[in-house]
């Protein structure tokens, strides 16, 4: 099995979600008018109005996450349910805390991971909510956090404080630390829009990333960008050179057997990865795709499949 140092855990199936901010409380927000082919003419966030996804971006802060930025971590209990029906109403019920002008005001950026942990001498599936501070801020921002989760019946089963960490160190070295804090941002904004505009299709999406698309060496931006391009408003406000360098990103896997960096993608959006394909030598090159049923056959204890004539 493949230890992903960002969660801390090692599983048959790693479950851990990594979530981020790239923008101030855009999550959840439903589009007025959504005639073009998901594109709206206005944007309501928060109560005002926004001309383009770009205005979105820039008014509300597009955060950089500093590589010195200290590192905490929330574990929190989560709703009943089955694992992953229970992970997505977790998110559910995260999602109005993480996405507040409080919150967003206190910290600099987060990540949300679903694992197992030990707590005491039981072993519990937990939402991790992973957080970047600037030193400065570090105890304030704490408080903030813990007043929301309490206020909001969030019961916080552990929290390890802020901690000067480095991220990207079995991910590329200390080189791609401040890159990488930034590209979890971006791809979890992304990817809660796609999981709040279709979760099943954004769970196709990734499904079929990691068993066609990574494994046979296709097209990233081909399989991905139709779905970034309906249902992502912070997709769409980024700049041409923003989109190629979360491209970039994307596929970035400096350090096999380690996880590639989509890793954290995957696991945003489906609450589970498969780690031991990395050390697989027939996935480390480029080989043949899986079918949509060989898949099905893999996901069906995620509690979904991908319908056979889905496309991306």
């Amino acid at each position: 099995m493949i230890r992903c140092s960002l969660c801390y855990r090692t599983v048959k199936i790693e479950v851990h979600i990594v979530l981020a901010i790239i923008t101030l409380n855009v999550w959840g927000q439903r589009f007025v008018d959504n005639t073009h082919i998901g594109r709206p003419s206005v944007y309501h966030v928060e109560g005002i109005d926004f001309q383009s996804e770009r205005e979105i971006v820039t008014t509300l802060g597009l955060k950089k996450i500093a590589k010195d930025a200290l590192f905490g971590i929330f574990f929190i209990r989560k709703a009943p349910g089955e694992r992953y029906a229970s992970y997505c109403k977790t998110i559910d019920i995260l999602r109005p805390i993480l996405r507040s002008r409080e919150f967003c005001g206190a910290i600099a950026g987060f990540y949300l991971n679903h694992i197992s942990e030990q707590i005491g001498d039981q072993e519990h599936w937990l939402a991790r909510v992973s957080y970047f501070v600037d030193v400065p801020n570090h105890s304030a921002a704490t408080s903030v956090a813990t007043k929301l989760f309490s206020e909001n019946a969030v019961v916080v089963a552990k929290e390890n404080p802020p901690r000067a960490i480095t991220l990207a160190a079995n991910y590329g070295g200390s080189t791609f630390e401040e890159r990488m804090r930034n590209f979890l941002n971006l791809e979890t904004q992304i990817g809660l829009e796609l999981m709040e505009a279709d979760l099943l299709h954004a769970r196709c999406l990734f499904a079929t990333y990691r068993w066609q698309v990574r494994k046979a060496g296709l097209s990233f931006r081909t399989h991905f960008e139709p779905a970034f391009r309906r249902h992502s408003p912070t997709y769409n406000g980024l700049s041409d050179l923003e989109k190629d360098q979360f491209f970039l990103d994307l596929e970035e896997w400096p350090n096999p057997p380690q996880v590639d960096w989509a890793h954290m993608m995957v696991n945003l959006v489906l609450g589970c990865d498969w780690n031991g394909v990395f050390r697989d030598p027939n996935y480390l090159t480029p080989g043949r795709p899986l079918s949509i049923p060989q898949i099905n056959s893999i996901v069906r204890e995620l509690e979904f499949q991908i319908p056979l004539t889905w496309k991306p």
